[in-house]
């Protein structure tokens, strides 16, 4: 009896523990199964999102409790083994029975499988959902279409690969899908506005529009009869002034070699009016279609015609028509792509890790303290205690003296490092000639002390924090909320003496610019360059190619000299490239060899800036200023701010006053316009088997009508691939060997009438004889030659 008591006792206790071990774990369970916030999750645009740029997150929150305030967060950057590196979160609060819609911007490159939206309360999940969308590979041509009609453009899903490289993919975009800010457009190749009421949007999505157009975006501006309510407050940007409306009978100049033209029952409606700038296309009589302009870094198109009306919008060759239109009006350009909008920063991640107040005490400071304690615990120690005749006492004095000294030391590295925050902020600025600039910085801070910081970055533009692949967890330690017009980023669990990073890109708009008047002359680029920004600069350079003049300084609004060497025939070749960054320092500041210092490493930004395209004949001006262009505070911490940026800016060269031009290599669009094989895109160039792949090279210049002189032809290859070649005949509308049209790498003004289309297109054929794969890196021109204003 007693041991069926004891059984019973034992079964009590047993269930007694798993009521209390499973108990709060089946509550939960059961609190999840049955929550009362629901969440469903969008990512991208319609559901579709490549990994660059800023991907927004779409959540819609549905609260079937209690009044409920807490964090809506997105966990990104997995690391392995649900182990995340930072959270994306917006502060959100919602009423019983209320439906919320949020968006929250992420980093596309920190996007993952895995990736997972939560509603946290209290820093506890309450409810969970993963990520929902179609990501696509970063080749991908992502084309927004903001347009009345949802079926607006679709004919772009289907440009052809023999002539367009990259796929493509339209994605129609409501008002509410457009940013705030420029940089969180970055995830688009290509923004269309066709018959859409610009108004509907704010001031600001506007405004990012406008920037993210400028600092290299491609923005297509159509709407035919509704033209003027779809350009609204960008019609500045647009190359046509337009004036009115009209009708035409035929569009027989739209068609490509491999279409027919399409045919009109009826009048079409285009828009019409007067060319203010850029490069007519297209055209029907004296009505320009298609007119494309450069702004800033990047281009708009002008369409005079609704792209969703009939008959060209159900048109068998629209999709190939508006392959060969998207090479002419952007080239190559519309293809790249970056892995993340704060891709290519490394020399800045490498130089803010050089904070001149975190150096290492001098050598001889620790040399000076070792010394006196060694003469302190030996001999003096050892004589006085002799003296004493307490040579016992060496066992505790010794172990005590060494405790103190390394509490000194210690105490010496603190106070040379004070109790404060060390800010240390490194920085690259591109002017872009027209009072604004890009900014991509690195803010870093050394913590005194363990805790949690706030970093708080103001004005519009991304922050992104630097996480370290160690400090991960199943809830991240960094939080990133992003507003209007600041970010807050929260750093918990910060060990002492560590660094933490926060990497950013925004858009100055009050920048200034470099005034230049420079022109080829007899063997030298001259003229004068005037410093019209706002920056105090040091140590420049005014560099193209291996040609350099050093200024010591330029002050806001002074001028300088210019006066460098060229030679239109030395090609720049790809082995220089790896110099070409270095050559832009100043003498003294290449030369130090002792230890590298943060402009030699910083310099390497002007090389990431120019990866695809052979560009270091370009003439360009960079100089130092220490005067910060990040607003970046660590909040309620004293703090020590030390900075360090790089301004650089491409100077204008115009002709001489005899007409005389020289454009170096760079300055003209080169685009694969087609092959015979498939081939891959690595960047730089491209990988085929034996076949053929074509180029063209856009050599018109808005404005300005160019008599060519000589055409200097540079090729290159990783593996030495002896491609042979051969130019496309415009007048004979036939190939021709290469030798006839080039001598050597040059050929004349005469050839040109031949070779160089009426609208300046070149085009030349590679083929590859081998039978194994090959590569052919993207050729490049420079052109010398006379101009006349057209």
């Amino acid at each position: 009896m007693k041991m069926v008591k004891g059984k019973r006792w034992l079964l009590s206790m047993f269930a007694l523990l798993l009521l209390l071990v499973l108990g709060p774990a089946h509550q939960g369970a059961v609190a999840l199964a049955e929550g009362t916030i629901q969440l469903r999750v969008s990512a991208g645009i319609d559901g579709a999102y490549k990994e660059a740029g800023q991907v927004p997150i779409v959540v819609t929150v549905t609260n079937g409790g209690a009044d409920t305030e807490g964090n809506l967060m997105v966990a990104t950057g997995n690391r392995g083994n649900n182990q995340y590196s930072a959270a994306y979160y917006q502060p959100v609060s919602i009423a019983k029975g209320v439906t919320k819609q949020v968006t929250i911007m992420v980093p596309g490159s920190e996007l993952y499988n895995s990736t997972y939206v939560a509603m946290m309360v209290n820093d506890k999940i309450v409810a969970q959902a993963p990520l929902n969308g179609q990501s696509y590979s970063n080749d991908m041509v992502m084309i927004g279409v903001l347009g009345q009609n949802a079926d607006t453009a679709n004919f772009l899903s289907a440009l052809p690969r023999d002539t367009f490289p990259n796929p493509a993919k339209a994605v129609p975009m409501k008002p509410e899908n457009v940013p705030t800010s420029g940089v969180q457009l970055q995830m688009l190749n290509m923004l269309i506005l066709n018959n859409f009421a610009l108004d509907s949007l704010n001031e600001q999505q506007i405004q990012a529009i406008r920037d993210w157009t400028k600092a290299g975006g491609k923005l297509v501006l159509a709407g035919g009869a509704q033209y003027k309510k779809t350009a609204g407050a960008l019609a500045d940007l647009s190359p046509v002034e337009v004036t009115g409306t009209t009708s035409v009978k035929s569009l027989a100049n739209l068609k490509t070699d491999k279409t027919k033209p399409v045919e009109l029952t009826a009048p079409f409606t285009v828009s019409n009016g007067t060319v203010k700038a850029g490069k007519v296309l297209y055209s029907e009589g004296t009505i320009p279609l298609f007119v494309v302009h450069n702004v800033g870094e990047g281009k708009v198109l002008y369409a005079a015609y609704d792209l969703a009306e009939e008959p060209v919008a159900s048109w068998a060759g629209n999709s190939r028509f508006w392959s060969d239109l998207l090479i002419k009006a952007f080239g190559s350009s519309l293809g790249d792509f970056k892995s993340s909008s704060l891709d290519g920063i490394w020399p800045l991640r490498e130089a803010s890790d050089m904070n001149p107040d975190l150096k290492i005490p001098e050598v001889s400071w620790f040399a000076l303290l070792f010394g006196i304690y060694a003469l302190i615990a030996g001999p003096i120690l050892f004589f006085i205690l002799r003296a004493w005749r307490k040579q016992s006492y060496m066992w505790g004095i010794v172990p005590a003296l060494a405790i103190l000294t390394g509490i000194g030391i210690f105490s010496f590295g603190a106070l040379q490092r004070g109790t404060g925050v060390l800010v240390h902020q490194v920085s690259f600025v591109q002017l872009q000639n027209d009072g604004q600039a890009k900014v991509n910085g690195l803010t870093s801070f050394f913590v005194p002390r363990n805790g949690e910081y706030r970093l708080t970055v103001k004005g519009q533009g991304q922050a992104q924090p630097l996480a370290d692949r160690e400090r991960t967890d199943v809830i991240p330690k960094i939080w990133t909320s992003t507003q209007a017009d600041q970010t807050d980023i929260q750093f918990r669990d910060v060990e002492f003496w560590s660094t933490r990073k926060v990497a950013t890109e925004h858009t100055i708009s009050d920048a200034g610019s470099f005034e230049s008047n420079l022109s080829y002359k007899e063997g030298a680029l001259t003229g004068t360059v005037t410093n019209k920004t706002k920056f105090a600069l040091r140590d420049l350079t005014i560099f193209s190619g291996n040609q350099v003049q050093e200024i010591s300084e330029l002050a806001p609004g002074a001028s300088i000299e210019v006066n460098l060497p060229f030679q239109p025939a030395a090609q720049a070749r790809w082995s220089n490239r790896q110099s070409y960054a270095t050559t832009a320092l100043p003498a003294h500041l290449r030369s130090i060899q002792t230890e590298q210092t943060r402009e030699q490493v910083m310099i390497e930004m002007l090389e990431m800036t120019d990866r695809r395209n052979n560009q270091n004949e370009i003439v360009r001006i960079a100089g130092w200023t220490n005067q910060s262009v990040v607003d970046a505070v660590v909040q309620n911490e004293n703090t020590k701010l030390e900075s360090l940026t790089l301004i650089t800016s491409e100077l204008k060269v115009q002709p001489s006053k005899d007409g005389h031009v020289y454009y170096p290599t760079g300055t003209f669009d080169v685009t694969m316009s087609g092959s015979s094989v498939p081939v891959g895109d690595e960047g730089d160039g491209y990988r085929l088997p034996a076949g053929d792949i074509t180029f063209d090279f856009n050599l018109s210049q808005e404005n300005k009508k160019l008599k060519i002189t000589n055409v200097y032809l540079y090729t290159w290859s990783d593996d030495n691939t002896p491609f042979s070649k051969e130019v496309y005949n415009w007048k004979a509308k036939a190939y021709e060997p290469f030798e006839k049209a080039f001598n050597n790498t040059v050929m004349s003004g005469d050839k040109a009438a031949l070779y160089v289309s009426a609208d300046g297109m070149m085009r030349i054929k590679f083929a590859n004889q081998l039978p194994d794969e090959r590569h052919i890196g993207i050729p490049n021109v420079s052109v010398e030659g006379k101009v006349s204003q057209q």
